[in-house]
């Protein structure tokens, strides 16, 4: 009987040390890697359009949202430029080809991720891509409870030699080039820069990462990727 305990004791700790490796070479994987240093010109939280807080949250896809002001009917930003919406992203490296769908703020004030861990959700109160400023706001799963892995399962893994192209509903298709990667605690996510209507035109992919704590929410950080234009065609 001892002897039996003692085993389980051993396979219980080596199961934690597995555990724990797994998910430190996946913080180590999501390091932060080139630069996302942009000025923006004015605040844009006076337009009502942007999370005051921080969290992309677990797994669960019911659950995934950016937490924003108190204010649940908040409309886009009168400086937003006026473009077609987006309708597809491909980033060749990942072997990503997705659909974007518009998203807004659910009746707690918090942005909608769509339910389906496969779609991407862009945040139609910011700016959209291929604005002459600003930034354009792609969120999505890492994974999902049921449904395994999220079209940004992998985004932790892009580097600053990496693009991507965003498709709108005009046909035109807009290329960003990666200039940054980061994990961030969702406790200290910029958000005010992240989803800025100012500034340098950029593209910001938000998903969670990191360590992952059942009990407290899910992962507890977010990894952010800022890309910048190179070319529409």
């Amino acid at each position: 009987m001892v002897l039996a305990v003692s085993v389980a004791v051993i396979l219980v700790s080596v199961a934690i040390i597995v555990i724990n490796a797994t998910q430190r070479r996946q913080e180590a994987e999501i390091s932060t890697v080139g630069s996302r240093a942009f000025v923006t010109a004015s605040s844009p939280a006076s337009s009502g359009a942007t999370p005051s807080a921080a969290a992309l949250a677990s797994s669960t896809p019911t659950a995934d949202a950016v937490p924003s002001s108190t204010s649940a009917t908040a409309s886009p930003a009168p400086t937003v430029d006026a473009l077609p919406i987006p309708v597809h992203l491909r980033i060749k490296s990942l072997g990503v080809r997705a659909r974007i769908v518009p998203v807004g703020l659910d009746k707690a004030g918090a942005v909608k991720i769509p339910k389906d861990v496969e779609k991407v959700g862009w945040y139609e109160l910011g700016v959209p891509p291929g604005a002459t400023r600003g930034s354009a706001v792609l969120a999505g799963h890492r994974d999902g409870t049921g449904q395994g892995r999220g079209v940004f399962y992998a985004v932790g893994q892009l580097t600053v030699v990496d693009t991507m192209t965003v498709r709108t509903a005009d046909g035109v298709k807009h290329r960003y080039r990666v200039v940054a990667r980061e994990l961030i605690s969702k406790g200290r996510l910029p958000v005010t820069e992240l989803f800025a209507v100012d500034g340098p035109p950029r593209l910001t992919i938000i998903s969670c990462g990191g360590y992952y704590d059942e009990a407290n929410g899910g992962y507890q950080d977010n990894v952010v990727v800022t890309a910048v234009p190179a070319k529409a065609t």
